[in-house]
């Protein structure tokens, strides 16, 4: 009987040591809540290390880490104590928000049947002077991210002719620059600037003020066209010559004695009030060059009128039809048939380029 009680109290023993050996070492609750420096609550990660150390029941925690989640600034975690482990033992944390590392700690933690907070864990360093290796970068690059590279190249960089408070136009190389020119210009599809076309202004079949007696040779505008030449005066229909018919000085034109109006006779002005054309070129009273001789058809303008149909086309001041009386390429003019200016016939063209 003696020898089954002892046998009995052998098992026990043993079953009781398997136990203790098997029993996890006791854990301290951490939790607390983090602020960000402006009152906002951080979230992130806390990545928690430690080296291998032993816990005051001789449990061995060998080298780890863990990391935590960090929710509105709730931190909540068990760890086992390090200050009646063996010596030199804490934790390394490192907070980990938007990619990378914003910050790191160590934690001295001693056993505790209450929940503790980060002031109560915090060292200044770690325990007897160690080095500890200091935290890898985790910033995470553009190639690190599926179709980042793809989706910053399709969108436009500053240039070097960028500013603020200017409209904004894109250069040869695909960059944002700023639009050049006085604040009141206008931006054009191309980029470039220059004064608005709202400021052009046009008088258009004015009759001009005086008396038409076959005497009086002297008839007043409402206003003066700019430039001179911009004036188209028509007397019965037929654009008079600048110079031949009449001059212009101001407001007044003043008739040649042949190209008198009479009582008869009717008088109508169109012309330009200002310089301003936005970046469109006027021609005026444009003698295309050509031998008017009979014989040549063909005649040649500075520049090609655009669009074509502001083309006006005078052969003896009265106006040709395009098609009709002449053909346009360019900017070439082919009289046609009986409309071939003969010698002597003045030809006067009008158009925007």
């Amino acid at each position: 009987m003696l020898d089954r009680r002892r046998w009995m109290r052998m098992i026990l023993l043993a079953l009781c040591a398997q136990l203790v050996l098997l029993a996890a070492p006791p854990l301290t609750l951490i939790e607390d809540t983090l602020y960000k420096a402006d009152g906002t609550r951080f979230s992130g990660t806390a990545f928690i290390n430690w080296k291998s150390f032993e816990a005051a029941d001789t449990s061995s925690v060998p080298t780890q880490s863990v990391a935590i989640r960090i929710v509105n600034g709730s931190i909540r975690v068990q760890l086992v104590p390090t200050t009646n482990g063996t010596s030199g033992a804490y934790y390394e944390v490192r907070y980990n928000s938007n990619g990378r590392t914003q910050f790191t700690e160590y934690w001295s933690v001693p056993p505790s049947g209450v929940s503790l907070r980060l002031r109560d864990v915090r060292i200044q360093g770690p325990i007897g002077g160690l080095q500890v290796t200091p935290p890898v970068n985790t910033a995470i690059l553009i190639p690190d991210i599926s179709g980042l590279r793809e989706e910053l190249d399709a969108r436009p960089v500053k240039g070097a002719g960028y500013s603020v408070s200017r409209a904004a136009v894109i250069n040869l190389s695909g960059e944002i620059e700023s639009a050049m020119g006085d604040p009141s210009d206008c931006v054009r599809v191309d980029g470039t600037s220059g004064a608005c076309g709202s400021g052009v202004s046009f008088v258009d079949n004015e009759t001009p003020g005086g008396v038409r007696d076959g005497s009086n040779r002297t008839f007043t505008l409402s206003g003066a066209p700019v430039p001179a030449l911009s004036l188209r005066l028509y007397r019965n229909g037929i654009l008079q010559t600048q110079s031949v018919d009449y001059t212009i000085s101001g407001t007044t034109i003043t008739t040649l004695p042949a190209s008198t109006p009479g009582p008869q006779d009717s008088l109508l002005a169109s012309y330009r009030l200002t310089l301003i054309t936005s970046g469109v070129t006027f021609e005026d009273a444009e003698r295309p060059a050509g031998a008017a001789n009979s014989l040549n058809a063909v005649f040649t303008l500075i520049a090609s009128p655009s669009p074509a149909g502001s083309l006006n086309l005078y052969r003896n001041g009265v106006l040709q039809q395009t098609g009709v009386d002449f053909n346009l390429s360019g900017s070439l003019i082919t009289f046609t048939g009986v409309s071939i200016p003969q010698t002597g016939d003045t030809i006067q063209a009008f158009y925007r380029h």
